[in-house]
């Protein structure tokens, strides 16, 4: 005997409608009231959070404009007051079974450290098994992109044998976690391998935020080859990618000598070693430039400054003298 679909929002009533207007490929499955709620932007807390778990907080009529990240209503049209059982639950009320964690984690904007926490306190294969099952049942992508969230800060190699094979089967929308995933998976070169064969299929305006994007979390020197043979203009991503890619002084001196773009890339590449430049992605990693040689740094800056008097380049050598104690590895 078939049971009949049950709220997705206060999962006791039955469902009633089905709403497309946030996404038609993934519809809202809810009872009248949970309906009216939904579009009065007065849902309760726990209504908020299952649906939510479901489609994530990023949806139209759940975003932050509307709910805070306790599905508290910020502008209801329905004045409530939200009762104790009808209140979201928090981390430290789930944190010990795996699949009130999952949901939680979805619910979330991004992943909190201390959700990254709670999920260590796992046994790592179990998690994994959570997460694949999760990441094959939905057809929301952004589901699927928080389970290679996890993966990548959490599983890590264990989840080796999963994401090589996603690559198999690679969805566009997901290259980003999914590079991310394979940057804490796979052994470095082979996956560097397959995130530079997806890269090649990017637009040349398009390439530099994808390529940061995809390799900045594998510190590799040998991404600094590939700059070296890809960066055909000057963007602000190549250095941001440069500087967590563990440049040394000689890479640098050399992109100089070989002038624009190379040349723009390394002085963005030793301003965002400085702290407070690189902004939250490449702070992560305090890179620094390695492997200095204090004597010849400012008499080289000084001659590409000569060679290229822009304001840019100006700037840009006075910021990395300015800050040379701090940014070189001595």
């Amino acid at each position: 005997m078939l049971t009949a679909p049950v709220c997705e929002a206060c999962q006791n009533r039955m469902v009633e409608v089905v709403e497309t207007m946030d996404d038609p490929n993934q519809p809202y499955r809810l009872c009248t009231i949970c309906h009216h709620r939904l579009h009065t932007r007065a849902l309760r807390p726990i209504e908020w959070y299952n649906l939510a778990s479901i489609h994530t907080p990023t949806k139209p009529l759940l975003h932050d404009d509307f709910y805070d990240e306790d599905g508290l209503a910020c502008q209801p049209e329905d004045d409530f007051v939200a009762t104790e059982c009808e209140l979201a639950p928090t981390l430290k009320h789930i944190q010990h079974e795996l699949t009130p964690l999952l949901n939680f984690a979805v619910t979330r904007w991004y992943l909190e450290a201390e959700v990254i926490q709670a999920f260590k306190q796992h046994d790592a294969l179990e998690t994994l098994h959570a997460v694949k099952m999760r990441f094959q049942e939905t057809n929301n992508v952004e589901v699927k992109s928080r389970m290679l969230e996890i993966a990548a800060d959490v599983i890590g190699t264990e989840a080796s044998d999963w994401i090589r094979a996603l690559w198999y089967t690679y969805d566009e929308p997901l290259l980003y976690p999914l590079a991310a995933a394979t940057s804490s998976s796979l052994p470095p070169d082979e996956g560097l391998a397959l995130v530079y064969h997806q890269l090649s299929t990017v637009s040349r305006n398009e390439l530099p935020n994808a390529a940061f994007f995809c390799l900045y979390r594998f510190r590799s020197p040998d991404v600094l080859d590939w700059i070296e043979s890809h960066c055909e203009q000057f963007d602000d991503h190549w250095g941001s990618l440069a500087a967590v890619s563990l440049p040394t002084w000689s890479r640098m001196k050399a992109w100089l000598q070989l002038g624009r773009p190379l040349s723009l890339v390394a002085l963005d590449t030793m301003v965002n070693c400085v702290e407070g430049y690189g902004g939250i992605y490449v702070a992560e990693s305090s890179p620094r430039i390695l492997e200095p040689v204090p004597s010849e740094i400012e008499s080289v800056l000084l001659q590409y400054q000569q060679n290229d008097p822009v304001p840019r380049v100006q700037t840009n050598v006075s910021i990395i003298l300015q800050n040379r104690n701090d940014l070189f590895y001595l």
